[in-house]
């Protein structure tokens, strides 16, 4: 084997191990050198009323329309979209409702409080969805203690 043909099996083996690791990595720091305007962003939203309840959901921004969906106790869904890093303008909101009568609206990806370069960022914005109101993951914390009450007000902060 010459050492041109060595040298591109290294780069065919090392560049998916590569790719392997940058897709595992779960914070990005706000002053890490990266394009803004490529990140992706994902929202998962599950279901912890706690009492067996099926919680309904419709989720919107103003461009998108990402349909009703049904969740059964303890389970999740999830979308992606690419946030407006350059405008610091997107704003998804959902609309839960449980019996019995229950419906309750939130923001659930704001830009100006979940931003990659504002408030308390995520990439991977994991939600808990509670009768009191929502919970994100901490990734410092590595729990799901930053809660807001359905008003969208920040609870123990």
């Amino acid at each position: 084997m010459t050492t041109v043909q060595k040298t591109k099996v290294h780069v065919v083996v090392i560049s998916p191990l590569i790719q392997l690791v940058l897709s595992q990595v779960e914070t990005i720091s706000p002053d890490a050198d990266v394009k803004w305007s490529t990140i992706q962003s994902m929202v998962r939203i599950t279901n912890r009323l706690g009492d067996g309840s099926i919680l309904k959901l419709h989720c919107k921004s103003s461009d998108d329309d990402l349909g009703f969906h049904v969740l059964a106790p303890n389970s999740f869904w999830s979308f992606k979209f690419t946030p407006s890093v350059f405008y610091g303008s997107t704003l998804f909101f959902c609309r839960f409702k449980w019996l019995p009568g229950q419906s309750k609206r939130f923001d659930i990806y704001d830009d100006d409080r979940d931003g990659v370069r504002r408030g308390i960022p995520c990439i991977y914005c994991f939600w808990d969805i509670t009768k009191e109101g929502p919970c994100r993951f901490s990734e410092k914390d590595r729990e799901f203690n930053i809660c807001y009450d359905w008003n969208g007000e920040r609870i123990g902060e």
